[in-house]
């Protein structure tokens, strides 16, 4: 089901307004043997990033046109698996707060001591690797649910719930007969070992079953 963290490896992205920054973090990373993607603004970033790879992002909190943590908003949405390092000159205990709260993994202060920065970077790869691949999982699980119909839906929503098949059938108001048979289609489409590791992956994952209105 979906990838392992053996199938993909994190790209490092350095998005900084300050070209002097982002040299010095691009000299550092390489020293180590990795090749960050240089970004000089959040649009940049945007431009060369869609979301579909795994990303460790060391991201600036003060930047013209759009600021780090309101990029970090925008990625919330459509990536929520990327690892970022807030790095900033200014010491802001709330800012640095609330942008961990949100995700982030690390905040640093500028100057940063290149070391922190190389382990917390190391870290973030790991880290995004790691998001990435539960991010894929979830949405291997949610494509699978989707193909269901919605009488499907409601019952594997009260299978989720905990409802035998007996149970089930008096809610719906339906035969026990008729409610194995949707449970038998509800593995089959979805591609399940059975009814019971599919319900797994919909907790493990927090996947979210549609039920009609």
């Amino acid at each position: 089901m979906g990838v392992t963290a053996a199938d993909v490896t994190a790209t490092v992205y350095v998005v900084d307004d300050d070209p002097e920054l982002c040299e010095s973090v691009d000299w550092l990373l390489g020293s180590i043997g990795i090749s960050p993607r240089i970004c000089h603004s959040a649009d940049d970033f945007l431009a060369q990033y869609s979301g579909d790879t795994p990303a460790c992002i060391v991201l600036d909190v003060r930047m013209p046109t759009m600021s780090g943590p309101r990029l970090q908003e925008k990625l919330n949405e459509f990536a929520p698996h990327v690892a970022i390092i807030f790095v900033s000159a200014h010491g802001d205990i709330r800012m640095s707060v609330s942008t961990l709260q949100a995700g982030a993994m690390d905040f640093l202060e500028k100057p940063y001591d290149p070391q922190r920065l190389l382990d917390a970077v190391q870290a973030g790869m790991e880290k995004a690797v790691e998001r990435f691949r539960t991010h894929e999982q979830k949405r291997w699980v949610e494509s699978k649910v989707a193909l269901l119909t919605p009488r499907e839906r409601e019952i594997l929503a009260l299978v989720v719930e905990g409802l035998p098949s007996q149970n089930i059938a008096r809610r719906l108001d339906m035969s026990v007969k008729t409610v194995d048979v949707h449970r038998a289609r509800i593995k089959s489409k979805t591609d399940a070992d059975s009814i019971s590791t599919l319900v797994r992956d919909i907790l493990r994952f927090d996947v979210e079953v549609p039920t009609p209105p």
